[in-house]
């Protein structure tokens, strides 16, 4: 899920992984409200409803719990993936680079002799070297 944040207000702009780290946050309220609604229910002698939305409730909430932990996996996953290529390209290139400018010259070529190129000899720019004798 590119782009989006892993804590956020907005439910639906989190990432997988803030998903299932605010269903953990949010299971006790889940069963408090459970508990409260079992409660109601034998106040209310209705207790045939109640156990109805509460089977609802707790079916929603595991649903949305191993949901969001299967797709935090994958998700987490996948950015492991993204890393180990990350890794594997950037070796690939210095390894790439180190083998395009060698340092040492390649067997069976010699070295230009320094005295043939005059840019290369230890008089300045410009003197005329005269022959010795």
């Amino acid at each position: 899920m590119a782009g989006k944040k892993d804590h956020s207000f907005n439910y639906w702009a989190m990432n997988y992984r803030g998903k299932f780290r605010r269903t953990k946050k949010l299971m006790p309220l889940t069963l408090g409200l459970c508990v409260l609604l079992l409660i109601l229910g034998f106040l209310s002698d209705d207790i045939g409803g109640i156990l109805i939305w509460i089977v609802i409730i707790v079916a929603i909430t595991l649903a949305q719990y191993y949901y969001n932990k299967k797709k935090a996996e994958e998700e987490e996953a996948q950015e492991a993936a993204q890393k180990q290529a990350a890794a594997r390209a950037q070796a690939a290139q210095t390894q790439f680079q180190t083998a395009a400018a060698p340092s040492a010259p390649a067997p069976g070529y010699a070295a230009p002799n320094a005295a043939t190129y005059p840019a290369a000899s230890t008089q300045p720019q410009g003197t005329v070297q005269t022959p010795r004798p």
